[in-house]
């Protein structure tokens, strides 16, 4: 019993400074990597595939200064309207869920959330036009090929083989 005893202190002391070691370079590193948010790292994404993109397409100092411009744009105003469309399901999430929810209210909000997801998609299309008047000839068949493939910047998930949305049932 006194060697198991022993052998047990041995082990926690050669662990015990081990892991406290091993917690403060892990802690230091979080440390020197700052605060992140899901909005930070979504942008950092968004900067390097519009960097790949300006690279694929050989786009002129100029045309990446547009297209820049033309991107903030457009993900201002999907912005806004993705907040409005939020705070429209929460709403229509609660008043679905009431013992007894009200047919005209349900049936207005989701009116309201097909308006919006007619705006979104208005808003897609403008700015893959506005896009593709920045582009000579062969960019535009690059920009296309890109698309298809899915990869083309704001039609990524609604590309070819993309997980946009699926249709309803029709019946």
């Amino acid at each position: 019993m006194k060697t198991t005893l022993n052998r047990s202190i041995r082990i926690a002391r050669v662990l015990l400074p081990a892991l406290l070691v091993g917690a403060a370079a892990f802690a230091a590193a979080r440390e020197d990597d700052g605060p992140r948010s899901r909005r930070g790292a979504r942008g950092d994404f968004a900067e390097r595939d519009a960097e790949r993109v300006a690279r694929v397409l050989q786009l002129t100092e100029d045309q990446r200064e547009e297209w820049r411009r033309v991107r903030e744009q457009h993900e201002a105003n999907v912005r806004l309207l993705a907040s409005r469309m939020r705070d429209i399901t929460r709403r229509l999430e609660t008043e679905a869920n009431l013992e007894n929810p009200d047919p005209t209210i349900v049936g207005k909000l989701e009116l309201d959330r097909r308006r919006i997801g007619r705006q979104l998609r208005e808003s897609r299309t403008r700015v893959d036009e506005d896009l593709a008047r920045l582009l000579n000839r062969d960019q535009r068949i690059r920009w296309e090929a890109l698309q298809e493939k899915g990869r083309g910047g704001f039609r990524g998930l609604f590309g070819a083989g993309g997980r946009g949305p699926r249709p309803r049932n029709q019946d």
